[in-house]
């Protein structure tokens, strides 16, 4: 009995020494309270340069002020410029085989920084579909990224690119799980710009 009490006893002081250190926060992530943390790294030390594979990041599609890029290369792109006259945009990641949007006409694809997909971490790109009441973003991710903002693409009833928008930073969510924002017309495809970067 005396043995129970005092295994109890040391359970309960225990825990309360985690609350101290944690200042009253209870921490119970698998994977930080086993010391492996998230993955996906905050930053890439690589420079830019041709694919090894011969991939590129092509624009697969153009219309008036906007266009769909596409990764050909068995390797993640990772912060693509994107220039189209005095304007330039960055793609933050494209994995291989993904599509993104830019609100761009005519966009020339800049000296990219080409990485083994593996060395993401584990990273999915966030997804975004238009939904009643605003756009649902979905996220796989173990942390949250960076959001750089959206591009919203506008097609005809033919499937044609007619333009787009660009969201705000603060309209788009990189967050872990689901979340539902205002914004984006039915029909329109919305291309999330989710950084690894956490500045």
């Amino acid at each position: 009995m005396i043995r129970k009490a005092g295994t109890a006893v040391t359970a309960v002081v225990a825990f309360g020494l985690l609350a101290f250190l944690g200042h009253g926060r209870f921490d119970l992530d698998q994977n930080r309270l086993l010391g492996t943390g998230c993955a996906i790294p905050a930053k890439i030390t690589a420079r830019p340069g041709p694919a090894p594979d011969g991939g590129a990041v092509r624009v697969a599609e153009q219309g008036p002020g906007a266009a769909v890029l596409e990764n050909t290369s068995t390797l993640a792109a990772y912060r693509i410029p994107v220039t189209s006259g005095a304007r330039t945009v960055e793609v933050p990641v494209l994995v291989p085989g993904q599509r993104i949007g830019v609100l761009l006409d005519r966009p020339a694809v800049g000296p990219v920084i080409w990485i083994a997909p593996e060395a993401l971490g584990g990273f999915t790109p966030v997804t975004a579909t238009v939904v009643p009441g605003g756009v649902r973003y979905r996220s796989e991710n173990c942390r949250a990224l960076t959001s750089r903002g959206a591009a919203v693409l506008f097609r005809d009833a033919g499937g044609r690119l007619t333009g787009g928008e660009q969201l705000p930073p603060a309209g788009v969510s990189c967050a872990p799980g689901e979340r539902l924002l205002p914004g984006g017309a039915p029909g329109a495809e919305v291309f999330p710009y989710c950084d690894l970067r956490t500045e």
